[in-house]
């Protein structure tokens, strides 16, 4: 095994315990969280920027305050929701299943980020090093990263090679 092998484990597991740790409520909420509230910032900032002119007198500066503001808001509010929906689970006799879940949902999260990881690789020349071609989890990884290419924008597809 390789060093490429032993981060793909390293990477694997620990995306594992944290799903586990979280669950799938947990996971699924983090993740639909992080994206609400980046898309409720971006859109509720030019809002609330006027409401800030008498406050701080940069122009420049009122945007990402503002915009940094909404998000954290939103993010709490909703981590607040997460984890009344985990208590909810857990009094309900479901808090196992959905930490199951939860794992299974980090495994996925792993290897989604693995190929990501290995299509980017695939456009400079770590695959022609010693160390990646010895590994056991790089070949397998490829094949996968080449079976999706005919989905990715021509551009990017193009450049990913092994």
């Amino acid at each position: 095994m390789t060093l490429f092998d032993h981060i793909f484990l390293v990477l694997l597991a620990l995306s594992a315990l944290l799903g586990l740790w979280r669950g799938l409520v947990g996971e699924v909420f983090a993740l639909l969280g992080w994206i609400f509230a980046l898309a409720t910032a971006w859109y509720c900032a030019p809002l609330g920027v006027p409401m800030l002119a008498g406050a701080v007198e940069t122009e420049w500066a009122r945007w990402p305050l503002v915009f940094l503001a909404v998000f954290v808001t939103v993010l709490l509010l909703l981590a607040l929701l997460r984890f009344l929906l985990r208590e909810l689970l857990s009094v309900a006799g479901l808090g196992v299943l959905d930490r199951m879940a939860g794992a299974g949902f980090g495994v996925l999260r792993a290897l989604v980020l693995a190929l990501l990881l290995v299509a980017a690789a695939g456009m400079s020349s770590l695959p022609k090093e010693q160390w990646w071609r010895g590994s056991t989890f790089a070949p397998p990884l490829e094949v996968a990263v080449l079976a999706v290419k005919p989905w990715l924008p021509r551009d990017l597809a193009d450049r990913i090679k092994y």
